[in-house]
């Protein structure tokens, strides 16, 4: 299994706070923002596109993609987090947006029969597997993909600074580089739950796909925009998170600084 049961369990257990937590979080909202800025600047968002989505956690984006007229088939391997999903889903066109359950290792055996225009995986799924697994998961992608398919992929990278200046301040090296570890590490999930966590650089991530992907774009997400462990503080001081929107914006085609962000996007072409 590429997500072992005890990750299951702490994804089910944070589901019913995950939307309070980050997606409703003034934080998370700008980070998925400029997510979605991208996807539509790159031209990914093309009406009847066949999307799969994968750890589509409480289905915010698979909502939206289903608002912009795609066909979009969402899963994940949590049974709370697909739970959540139908009901926010529940007036939606079945044909439309589907939630399914499904872990990574079982997605070319349940829709291998299936064929996708993008295969899209936000805010860090991707950090739930290792090296080994996550070599696995790009060669099925291939397969599940069309011709000149797309990968979206929002990954954490291992360079945040925002991360390191934040710990360095309270005096702990140990965690503001904590991403450098070739090994899981414990992260923080919410609702009290941790998840075993693997960091890759967007150069890493182009090494492991080099067989079957080219690159098409790179996206620094959450440069100036901080980490949403960050939202207590940020939600009291509302107008430095404005400037900070602002920056962000600013630096949308600065790809070096996707090395230094919480996340990055990096889209990618299936190699004919």
């Amino acid at each position: 299994m590429l997500v072992n049961d005890t990750t299951h369990s702490q994804f089910d257990v944070s589901a019913p706070n995950y939307d309070a937590e980050f997606t409703t979080s003034a934080i998370g909202k700008i980070q998925r923002e400029r997510v979605y800025f991208a996807l539509q600047v790159n031209k990914l968002v093309k009406s009847k596109s066949k999307i799969l989505e994968i750890n589509c956690g409480t289905g915010e984006d698979a909502i939206w993609l289903a608002n912009h007229g795609l066909s979009v088939l969402a899963t994940d391997a949590s049974e709370e987090m697909i739970r959540n999903e139908k009901q926010k889903a529940s007036g939606f066109n079945k044909s439309d947006l589907q939630f399914q359950q499904a872990e990574f290792s079982a997605l070319k055996a349940k829709y291998g029969t299936q064929k996708f225009d993008l295969i899209f995986s936000n805010f860090g799924g991707l950090n739930c597997v290792n090296v080994t697994e996550l070599t696995q998961l790009f060669s099925d992608f291939s397969k599940l993909l069309l011709p000149n398919g797309k990968l979206a992929l929002v990954v954490m990278g291992r360079k945040c600074l925002w991360e390191r200046i934040y710990f360095l301040l309270k005096g702990s090296s140990k965690n503001a580089f904590r991403r450098n570890s070739k090994q899981a590490v414990a992260a923080h999930l919410g609702a009290g739950t941790y998840v075993s966590t693997y960091y890759y650089s967007p150069k890493e991530l182009l090494q492991l796909t080099d067989a079957n992907f080219k690159q098409e774009e790179l996206v620094p997400i959450g440069f100036f925009v901080p980490p949403s462990y960050l939202e207590n503080y940020f939600a009291k001081n509302k107008g430095y998170l404005k400037v900070l929107y602002f920056l962000e914006k600013g630096i949308f085609k600065w790809k070096f600084l996707a090395n230094y962000s919480d996340h990055y996007l990096l889209i990618l072409t299936k190699k004919p």
